[in-house]
């Protein structure tokens, strides 16, 4: 059997995050309030012609555009040698990050690169601004200066390996095998330096079991945040990232106990209480647990959406319309199995491969994979079906077309399953 489990923890799910863990939260957009600036002059200014002469207008002419910098606040004294005015400024770019001042900390720490272009913290600070203000693509290329110029620093690769696995926006299987990676180097490196830091390998185990937990590896997960809560026993995100494992291995009474100590620690983290209202509605709790993803809704508005949760009949509808889309000799061997609507998964299916699938798969196919349209049925063997969550799909969208787009696209995925494509197929294809 196969599953759609890479998109299970959109919307709802994939946060799965303390707020503390997310390096840019709340932080302006990159470019909040720049524009183009023309001025009326230049949009008249005459444009020279071929022959030489000058012609009215400015159709020739690219628009100005000028980028508004927020200016580096430190104070560095004139008579001041390179090495002071470095440490000065990577020191208020530390200051500025503490204090959310993103566009602050990326001036100090660019001009910290200006003035020492080989300074590996320098490079680290820009990329983690940079990453802050939403401008991935120049934090990747910071953070990428910092690494060549120490590939082993492990505070670098801690930070790296945060925006891959945390960052905003989309992260597929590869960015968090990169993260991953990033971070069991990170962890490598700094136990074998003589001088012991138990916060960093604590932040970089926690990294490990997050990009784990993420990939559909909650066992090995596990033992990485078991050695971040040995090394820093009062961390709200790795018993949060502890609850997650133990969710997604449907051990729901210890991760209600994870959930449980995280709150006493991080009360206000909606993500927690989100997870644990959903471990609440696994074990049966339904009243508690609605009320505990209320509350995440209270939390973070702006994260979180309510379910986009409708009647089965509209569900079956909505397949019903994907079905009809299909060319008739695929649409007649869909038509001949069963496809089934639940709303949520059977324990029973969970627990049909090891590690078991997690609670928050969007849909489900039955029966053999690889060459199913020309394997004869052996007796005995159960039917192909497919089978679709509607409570999962619900929370993985935001808004009712989103809905139909998972609906279509999660029983695409399936329908692939039972015409032979495996996982990969599907990757290969788009289909993730």
């Amino acid at each position: 059997m196969r599953l759609l489990f890479a998109l299970a923890a959109v919307g709802a799910l994939a946060a799965c995050r303390g707020a503390e863990t997310k390096a840019g939260a709340g932080a302006p957009p990159a470019h909040a309030g720049s524009g183009a600036v023309v001025s009326a002059a230049a949009a008249t200014a005459p444009v020279p012609s071929k022959a030489g002469g000058m012609v009215e207008g400015a159709a020739g002419l690219r628009p100005h555009h000028e980028e508004p910098v927020v200016e580096c606040p430190a104070s560095i004294a004139d008579a001041a040698d390179d090495d002071a005015r470095l440490a000065e400024l990577l020191d208020e770019a530390n200051r500025q990050i503490e204090h959310a001042a993103y566009g602050a900390a990326w001036t100090c720490a660019d001009r910290a690169a200006d003035l020492v272009p080989t300074s590996v913290e320098a490079h680290h600070l820009r990329g983690a601004a940079l990453a802050a203000l939403g401008r991935d693509a120049e934090a990747q290329m910071a953070y990428a200066l910092a690494l060549s110029l120490d590939p082993d620093d492990p505070e670098t690769l801690r930070a790296v390996a945060d925006f891959y696995i945390n960052g905003k926006g989309e992260r597929g299987r590869d960015a968090l095998r990169l993260g991953l990676e990033l971070a069991q180097r990170g962890s490598r490196r700094v136990q074998a330096r003589r001088r012991r830091n138990p916060p960093l390998a604590a932040d970089l185990a926690v990294l490990e079991a997050q990009a784990l937990n993420d990939l559909g590896r909650s066992d090995e997960a596990l033992g990485r945040v078991d050695t971040a809560l040995r090394l820093a026993p009062g961390r709200g995100d790795a018993l949060h990232e502890r609850g997650v494992a133990l969710f997604d291995l449907s051990r729901f009474g210890d991760a209600k106990a994870a959930f449980t100590k995280a709150l006493t620690i991080q009360p206000d983290d909606a993500y927690t209480h989100q997870m644990l209202g959903l471990t609440l509605e696994q074990l049966g709790e339904m009243k508690a647990a609605e009320a505990e993803i209320d509350r995440a809704l209270q939390l973070a508005p702006a994260d979180l959406s309510p379910a986009v949760l409708i009647p089965v009949p509209e569900f079956q509808q909505e397949i019903d319309a994907v079905v009809a889309t299909l060319p008739a000799d695929r649409r007649t061997k869909v038509q001949a199995i069963k496809i089934e609507i639940a709303d949520l998964p059977d324990p029973v299916d969970l627990a049909a491969v090891k590690p078991p699938f997690p609670p928050t798969i969007l849909g489900l196919y039955r029966g053999p994979v690889g060459h199913a349209a020309v394997v004869p049925q052996q007796p005995g063997d159960e039917p192909p079906s497919i089978v679709l969550y509607r409570r999962n799909l619900a929370r993985a969208v935001k808004t009712r077309r989103e809905l139909s787009e998972q609906i279509r696209d999660t029983l695409l995925h399936e329908i692939g399953h039972l015409e032979g494509l495996d996982e990969d197929d599907l990757r290969r294809r788009g289909m993730e």
